[in-house]
């Protein structure tokens, strides 16, 4: 239970910052979230799904045309992260913006 009440305080941080950097891209005429704070919403969606996951665990992440590319420390975790991968998704869309990433790919 504690660990589910830090999980939803980490998400509700992210989806602060993430309202924040919106409003002042609005104001900016800029649309999109940039790369590094897609990566750190897909890592903490991620942790929500994969209850042993770490920092460390994900070696790199990167995104080009809306397909975030996960590179992985350990095979194990790029299994996990293959079977939940589409849970994974929908919670990134869902904190980061609709249509913010459109598939994930796992090396």
């Amino acid at each position: 239970m504690l660990a589910v009440k830090a999980y939803e305080n980490t998400v509700k941080n992210i989806q602060d910052l993430i309202k924040r950097k919106v409003s002042r891209a609005r104001s900016a005429d800029i649309k999109e979230l940039d790369e590094k704070t897609i990566g750190r919403v897909f890592l903490e969606a991620a942790k929500g799904e994969i209850k042993n996951l770490e920092d460390t665990d994900i070696r790199e992440i990167t995104m080009k045309n809306k397909i975030l590319y996960i590179k992985t420390a350990h095979p194990v975790v790029s299994s996990e992260l293959f079977l939940l991968r589409e849970k994974i998704l929908e919670k990134t869309n869902e904190i980061a913006g609709p249509g913010a990433v459109e598939k994930i790919m796992i090396n």
